[in-house]
């Protein structure tokens, strides 16, 4: 297994997805087939799940015999990655089925290549099969408005609702110290669609939602799918086979 990057942009989105996914988990694993990257997991508490998939064309260079899932250690990893600089390429590869290799490279005067190495970790995970949904609610917006606004409202309150109708999302958060409520129109959303004649309303860990928002690096808009009782999908599409998602579990009412 080797594959390449080479693009600036892109190295600096691989690097942001471990860089947060550290919020979630301490260890990954990593499934590289011919076509893809792969990583699927869950936080340590259960209530939120993250998928990433990166197509074989998003890389510079992509060389894969056989499926092979690769345990990385997030904090190694990480500490490896804030390493790179800007002019250089990164190089992933293993021929040793313990070893992850690591390389950061430049043909730029000045700049030092480096060469990582790290152990690979045994993490018994089996793939969830997450079922295709309708949901009452496709809300599109810039992601980084969406950051702007859930990090606001984690100033008021643990958990936040989100209710919208065909016209509107509101978003609020409540506690002793104050309350904070966020009104967004139509004309600030990129796109609305909600079940004819149907209120949406859902209440959520601001705390995972704020951490789902720190990828808003890996594209323009992100897409949230919601409705009532079930969990909410936040999905980031990188590319038009590449996507970030997390799926969060809402908080139901005591009553």
């Amino acid at each position: 297994m080797r594959f390449e990057i080479n693009d600036k942009k892109k190295c600096d989105i691989f690097i942001h997805i471990f860089n947060y996914l550290k919020n979630f988990t301490d260890n990954v694993l990593i499934n590289i087939d011919k076509d893809k990257m792969f990583i699927q997991g869950m936080d340590n508490s259960h209530v939120c799940v993250y998928e990433l998939q990166l197509d074989n064309s998003w890389f510079s260079h992509w060389a894969v015999e056989k499926p092979q899932d690769y345990g990385v250690c997030l904090p190694i990893f990480n500490k490896i990655l804030h390493t790179w600089s800007d002019k250089q390429n990164i190089t992933i590869y293993s021929d040793n089925p313990d070893k992850l290799e690591i390389e950061f490279t430049s043909d730029n005067k000045g700049e030092f290549d480096k060469f990582f190495q790290i152990p690979l970790m045994d993490i018994d995970s089996e793939l969830l099969s997450i079922p295709e949904t309708d949901y009452e609610s496709d809300i599109t917006m810039e992601s980084y408005k969406i950051k702007h606004i859930i990090d606001e409202l984690a100033c008021f309150n643990d958990t936040i609702n989100l209710k919208c109708d065909e016209e509107k999302l509101c978003i609020d958060a409540t506690s002793s110290e104050g309350s904070m409520k966020v009104i967004i129109n139509m004309d600030d959303i990129e796109s609305l669609a909600v079940v004819e004649d149907k209120t949406v309303e859902a209440t959520f860990s601001i705390r995972y939602l704020a951490y789902m928002c720190q990828f808003h690096k890996l594209s323009e808009n992100c897409t949230i799918h919601m409705s009532e009782n079930i969990p909410i999908q936040l999905n980031y599409e990188i590319d038009e086979v590449s996507f970030m998602k997390f799926y969060l579990a809402p908080k139901m009412n005591d009553d």
